[in-house]
């Protein structure tokens, strides 16, 4: 399964746009009480859209959109799963260890019109793209894996991924980056699955520890890493 544009390619938005944010939101939240969808999706927009970023942007929200559509038939609360998508990296900061946590406050302050029941169930799937343990409620599981799906692509595409990640942290040299992402990508690939669902484990988790295993020996053969 491929996405329709490499997360962070500026063009190809066939899914991360208004009208399909507008259908959704509107969905989940009704009343007088709730926003309408246009400004928050503007809002939405300009935070993916911010020049600092280069690959969580609304790119990256558009190739999970496709995954999620890939899965639709699978998943428990499909909406649930797609307003998390929109709002997961709504506040990104670049080696802030809280982005996910504020991101879903972000959401909460804006998610007047919906269900508590539903709020929860974003707000779950928000901090479940953490990654930092396997998810365990089902749709958590599907959107971890739709958010980590690109480390199973071709190894050119990830290894342009990873140079998009790169982008977003300026401040840091070339061997820093690699020592603050690696362990991140070490802790993935020492679960018995990198993947929680049979879906996504079928069709990325081989290439995706070939991928994290070639991208250590490359940043360990440029002096970045400990042998």
């Amino acid at each position: 399964m491929q996405p329709d544009a490499p997360a962070g390619h500026p063009g190809r938005l066939r899914r991360a746009n208004a009208e399909r944010f507008a259908a959704a939101w509107e969905r989940n939240h009704a009343g007088p009480a709730a926003r309408p969808a246009a400004p928050v999706f503007g809002e939405i927009a300009a935070h993916y859209g911010a020049p600092e970023r280069t690959y969580h942007t609304l790119g990256h929200v558009d190739d999970c959109l496709a995954r999620l559509d890939a899965v639709a038939a699978l998943v428990g609360d499909r909406n649930a799963i797609e307003i998390a998508i929109w709002f997961h990296d709504v506040i990104c900061d670049s080696g802030a260890p809280d982005n996910e946590a504020r991101s879903a406050r972000w959401y909460l302050e804006r998610s007047a019109g919906a269900a508590p029941r539903f709020r929860l169930a974003v707000c779950r799937m928000i901090l479940a793209s953490r990654h930092a343990e396997p998810a365990v409620r089902l749709d958590a599981r599907y959107m971890v894996d739709i958010d980590l799906a690109g480390f199973g692509h071709p190894w050119l595409e990830f290894r342009r991924t990873t140079d998009l990640v790169r982008g977003e942290f300026p401040h840091k040299s070339d061997a820093e980056f690699a020592r603050g992402l690696a362990p991140f990508m070490r802790s993935l690939v020492a679960r018995e699955s990198l993947y929680a669902t049979d879906f996504f484990r079928e069709r990325c988790e081989a290439t995706a520890r070939r991928n994290v295993a070639q991208l250590i020996a490359e940043w360990r053969d440029a002096g970045y890493l400990e042998r």
